[in-house]
């Protein structure tokens, strides 16, 4: 009785320690960051206007993937290049819009564009369409 309980122990040991979790691996795409910091000579008043001004950003980052299935979002920083604060853009109490196209923004003043060089922190947000 006691060579088959010990027996019975080894064959539920071995059985026991065969059975390994796998982890799981999750593999996520980082989001990614972009500054730009644009002076103010570099803005131009948008044709057929007369007070909307706008500048483009030249980002080779920005493919059709990001235009047309994941998320882009574009700040300005409150302190010209010091950016101790940004506000999102569009904002309700900043005239401030944008375009996106694959390697490039397009950002909207909507009033007189800034006096002052300012940075530009554009965030490309990885995200898989699921529809």
């Amino acid at each position: 009785m006691k060579k088959l309980t010990i027996l019975m122990l080894c064959i539920a040991t071995l059985g026991l320690a065969s059975c390994k979790k796998d982890p799981v691996i999750n593999q996520t795409t980082p989001n990614r960051t972009i500054i730009f910091d644009k002076p103010a000579n570099t803005w131009r008043i948008l044709s057929g206007s007369t007070n909307i001004y706008y500048v483009d950003l030249n980002a080779n980052e920005i493919d059709n993937i990001n235009v047309q299935d994941e998320g882009v979002l574009v700040y300005i920083s409150t302190d010209g290049v010091n950016s101790s604060g940004y506000f999102q853009i569009p904002n309700y109490n900043q005239s401030y819009g944008y375009d996106i196209y694959p390697g490039s923004i397009r950002i909207y003043s909507y009033g007189p564009p800034p006096t002052n060089t300012i940075r530009v922190k554009v965030v490309l947000v990885a995200a898989e369409n699921v529809t």
